[in-house]
């Protein structure tokens, strides 16, 4: 008999997939910025090390640019690659702790990383990373808005409040 440690349960494509489902049926009826309901292209990305850079579920709503589409994808890399929501990266430019050599410096050495708002971590009831969830078609904060209720919807936690307004202990 072989002995067997027990594994982690894994964030399954179906789990992704409803999680995805969810925030476009969101995205018709919500608005989570000036912009009112507008379509979005939403990407999610399961936290496996095998599986870094290749979307789990991934949609462009009808209306949402095609463009939107590479920008929710790499919103959701930049979230694993540096486990951390987006606004984290978008912050540091804001608050001038990033030079603009600082940038061109990782976006030539990572193409994919995107340091804008609107990509978060998406985590079990234990704080336990499970994917990235990320939109683009919005406003950066209307996006990561639907993406927090979304994830919030579907029982799981984030670093942000009932709002999208990040947690006290995570500005």
């Amino acid at each position: 008999m072989f002995y067997t440690s027990p594994m982690k349960k894994l964030f399954t494509d179906e789990a992704a997939a409803a999680l995805v489902d969810c925030a476009a049926t969101l995205a018709k009826t919500t608005a989570t910025d000036q912009k009112g309901p507008q379509p979005l292209a939403i990407c999610c990305m399961v936290a496996q090390s095998d599986v870094l850079a290749v979307p789990t579920a991934l949609r462009r709503m009808d209306g949402a640019k095609a463009v939107s589409v590479i920008f929710a994808t790499h919103k959701a890399f930049t979230v694993l690659a540096y486990q951390a929501d987006s606004i984290k990266h978008a912050d540091r430019i804001k608050n001038h702790l990033w030079s603009e050599a600082d940038m061109v410096l990782l976006q030539s050495s990572v193409p994919q990383f995107t340091p804008w708002d609107g990509g978060i971590m998406v985590m079990d009831e234990s704080g336990e990373l499970l994917c990235s969830l990320a939109a683009a078609g919005r406003t950066s904060e209307g996006d990561r808005r639907a993406m927090v209720l979304a994830a919030h919807q579907m029982g799981y936690r984030t670093n942000f409040d009932e709002k999208g307004e990040p947690l006290p202990e995570h500005r």
